[in-house]
């Protein structure tokens, strides 16, 4: 019988500095205060820097979907694409940064 191993240890294995992001508190339900400004933000840069990722890893993704004529996964490659470049965007809005050019195009 097989041992089974959890997905967390073989992603470990594979990238052992590179798979953990940072953690930011999450107000609870016994959260007294709310997070402050430094810990929103902290989210948001976080939020930028994966969306920034996505948007540009989706971009490789995309064009090798279509070199391999596979058009229902190029579709949904490019649908991620997008999803990530509307949700870098709000996060350049939530922390007052000029836009960066937008490499979707």
């Amino acid at each position: 019988m097989r041992k089974a191993v959890s997905r967390r240890g073989k992603e470990d294995k594979i990238y052992p500095d590179d798979n953990h992001l940072p953690q930011v508190g999450r107000p609870g339900r016994s959260s007294l205060a709310s997070p402050g400004p430094h810990s929103m933000d902290a989210l948001a840069r976080m939020q930028l820097e994966v969306a920034y990722y996505i948007e540009e890893i989706s971009i490789e993704l995309g064009a090798m979907a279509r070199a391999a004529q596979l058009s229902s996964l190029a579709y949904f490659v490019d649908m991620t694409r997008l999803e990530a470049a509307i949700n870098r965007r709000t996060c350049q809005l939530q922390l007052g940064e000029a836009s960066k050019p937008d490499i979707s195009t």
